[in-house]
């Protein structure tokens, strides 16, 4: 595949649910920008944020060079919801959903979109992540400092980028789960499973659940180890109470173990979990 081709001269598109955090989401979409990834179009998901917010995407998206479109929610419905309405105006095969606190590095569509073209048996795939919470995707060795300023954060970005490239060409690594922070989806099966289930409210877990229900029809997910994108996490539920998110947090994850609790893998998931800050409350 060419370098500025995002899969055989096919449109991708690219979901951005955002809550506020402009900064954030205006970081992402220059970072899109940059990429490389010419065949993408952006579908920016408002989740009901502050009109001075909003003014600001607005803005944002205008300038934009790559084609895009705006949607807004009159109220917070949560990621979940967010994404339906993405989906909703999407017209083509391959979907990119992404978070707003990430930075993608340059090919990172390209890459993604050829594992779906080339493997038939893989009908979701996902990055290397520096974030712990992004769990089957986590590499340790890609972890930045926190709190690092501008400039040092974006050259361990390329750095770490061009070292993935280098050291992992090709690779990819068969995972039980993916989470929706870079993930790159058939339409066709995601139609199939009938996107994010119901019972999840706002965030958390739903994304767990989709890899289950792709699994269950059949198809594998997996990691693209030469494809790195920065996540630098909470971004979207930042503005909550942390009561709140707690509250979202053991509800959703009921939700998911009625469902899916008894998978073998289930124990490496809370294990991950764990490593990631996040323990499951039971």
């Amino acid at each position: 595949m060419s370098a500025g081709g995002a899969g055989q001269g096919s449109k991708v598109d690219v979901i951005i649910p955002f809550y506020n955090q402009h900064q954030l989401l205006g970081r992402c979409l220059k970072s899109l920008e940059l990429a490389g990834c010419r065949d993408l179009e952006v579908i920016l998901v408002d989740d009901g944020s502050a009109s001075a917010e909003l003014d600001r995407v607005r803005d944002f998206s205008r300038r934009l060079s790559l084609p895009s479109r705006l949607l807004s929610h009159p109220e917070n419905s949560g990621y979940k919801e967010s994404i339906h309405s993405g989906l909703a105006v999407c017209d083509n095969r391959y979907v990119i959903l992404l978070n707003s606190d990430t930075i993608v590095t340059p090919g990172f569509a390209d890459r993604l979109i050829e594992v779906l073209s080339e493997h038939p048996e893989i009908r979701a795939v996902g990055p290397a992540s520096n974030n712990p919470t992004d769990l089957y995707q986590y590499r340790e060795y890609l972890e930045l400092p926190e709190n690092a300023a501008a400039g040092a954060l974006y050259r361990a970005i390329a750095e770490f980028s061009g070292q993935a490239r280098r050291q992992s060409a090709g690779r990819l690594t068969s995972v039980p789960y993916l989470t929706a922070m870079c993930l790159a989806l058939d339409r066709e099966v995601f139609d199939r499973v009938g996107y994010f289930g119901a019972r999840y409210r706002y965030g958390y877990f739903e994304d767990l659940a989709l890899s289950c229900a792709i699994r269950e029809l059949g198809f594998k997910l997996a990691v693209c180890e030469d494809c790195f994108v920065y996540h630098q996490g909470q971004g979207t539920f930042r503005d909550k109470r942390r009561s709140e998110k707690i509250e979202i947090i053991r509800y959703n994850f009921s939700a998911f173990t009625a469902e899916w609790g008894h998978l073998p893998e289930h124990e490496d998931l809370l294990r991950r979990m764990e490593l990631a800050g996040r323990a499951c409350p039971v």
